[in-house]
């Protein structure tokens, strides 16, 4: 500000050694002193620094957002919401949100700058804070760069994908993904060799939805791309394409290292990694805890189709490497492919699957969680076995775990199961004996578990 510097260099010398030049200060400070001091005009310079300013001319003013047609809740479940952006019960409101949503129930507007705060740092809220903000999304966007998430609910028209931001045009292609996936295909074709790698990377996953021997092509190609990343990606998409070429030449690769004969797998480990491996995504540094040689062997076995095996192999004894290398292949295989036929044999047979129990567990139909949980649960923590299905869990399956909770003693060793169930458990059982239950002061997890079963049940009822 124009005459500070003077003041603070007399406060600094004293007035008879630099006298204070008022003159300097802004007409307005000057007009306002009159016969002040230097302390006065301090003062005055310390407020118009903090406030002062003119007022500014030529702005437009903000448009005026879109509105929207759904409903809003009844007032106590709008409490509810808010309370959660305090941070009450805050894990609950990704429920409360899809749960309005398939209620017909629209937000609040005033509730919308706090919902995109909390969703700009954590991904997964995204997708139901825009849906939540509709009409609105896109003008909150153009409001604050923390929320440039919210441009993902823009996708109509060909502009975004021409002129948009990485946001919008990631938006429009999955939108198009969904609708066309041909012309989604040839959309990506015309643009892949101007984008950069991580903008290749992030399209090119958009094909998992809706993967078809069309995309074959596009797919092998990729293979040559000059990023690891998406030459990776692309393979992982080869893998899923059913009868692809690259299914067929892993396929030939683990028979040019395996035989099966008299009841026995007999394994000839690769001795090098060739040009052609390492085109197709075979990684050459091996994991920790296995031999270089038997990593690529294991890559070889996961990528090929699960076709190429027989169930019956599970039993075989196996020669030239170690049997869970065939296992946790299979098992990795498994659930790429989604197979519950596998799942079941691998589960069934106690193989070594790499940690995937809980991966191998929810492929298989929820009618079969529960007993399978029951016979896998002697040898896996029933919280890693529950903990990796999908929510909110089915119902016998809510009242099983809730039933093992409701008969548990107090001991600490229950409150990671406790803590998982209170949010899986279906709306169904929320209503479950336990929340009925006297809890004691120093129960902790048993408290909690109850207080937010019994919140999510209010919760319901009140956008029923």
């Amino acid at each position: 500000m124009r005459g500070w510097d003077g003041l603070v260099s007399s406060a600094l010398l004293g007035t008879e050694r630099r006298p204070p030049r008022f003159e300097e200060l802004p007409p307005k400070i000057q007009e306002q002193l009159g016969e002040g001091d230097l302390l006065d005009a301090a003062a005055l310079a310390t407020l118009y620094k903090r406030a002062g300013r003119k007022p500014l001319e030529g702005l437009a003013p903000i448009p005026a957002a879109p509105g929207e047609d759904r409903p809003l809740p009844r007032p106590s479940a709008i409490r509810r919401l808010a309370a959660m952006l305090t941070g009450f019960q805050t894990t609950a409101l990704g429920e409360w949100l899809r749960a309005a949503d398939a209620r017909g129930w629209g937000v609040p507007p005033e509730h919308l700058p706090a919902l995109a705060d909390y969703a700009r740092g954590r991904a997964e809220y995204r997708p139901l804070v825009v849906k939540a903000a509709g009409r609105r999304a896109s003008w909150l966007a153009d409001l604050n760069p923390d929320w440039r998430f919210l441009h993902a609910a823009v996708v109509e028209g060909n502009d975004h994908w021409t002129h948009g931001n990485p946001i919008q045009r990631r938006s429009w292609l999955r939108s198009l993904r969904q609708r066309d996936p041909a012309a989604a295909l040839e959309a990506l074709k015309e643009v892949w060799p101007s984008e950069p790698a991580a903008i290749r990377l992030d399209f090119l996953g958009l094909l998992a939805d809706g993967l078809s021997s069309a995309d074959e092509e596009f797919c092998e190609q990729a293979l040559d791309d000059r990023s690891k990343e998406v030459r990776r990606a692309a393979a992982g998409l080869l893998a899923r394409i059913p009868g692809s070429q690259y299914g067929e030449r892993m396929a030939q690769r683990v028979w040019s290292h395996l035989a099966v004969s008299q009841g026995v797998i007999a394994v000839d480990l690769p001795a090098r990694l060739t040009v052609a491996m390492e085109r197709d995504g075979i990684e050459s540094q091996p994991q920790e805890g296995i031999g270089k040689r038997a990593w690529w062997f294991r890559q070889l076995l996961a990528a090929a189709p699960l076709s190429t095996y027989e169930l019956s192999y599970l039993e075989l004894d196996v020669e030239g490497c170690a049997p869970e290398v065939l296992q946790v292949a299979w098992a990795q295989a498994a659930v790429r492919e989604g197979s519950a036929e596998w799942a079941r044999a691998l589960l069934q047979a106690n193989t070594k699957t790499g940690n995937r129990v809980a991966e191998l567990l929810r492929i298989l139909p929820p009618e079969e969680w529960v007993p399978a949980i029951e016979v896998l649960r002697a040898r896996v923590d029933i919280a890693d076995l529950v903990g990796g299905l999908p929510v909110p869990w089915p119902a016998p399956l809510g009242n099983a775990v809730l039933d093992q909770l409701a008969q548990a003693g107090t001991a600490r060793s229950w409150a990671r199961l406790a803590s998982i169930a209170a949010r899986a458990a279906p709306a169904e059982v929320l209503n479950h004996p336990i929340t009925r239950e006297p809890t004691g002061e120093e129960d902790t997890w048993r408290r909690r578990l109850v207080e937010t079963l019994i919140f999510r049940r209010e919760m319901y009822e009140e956008l029923s």
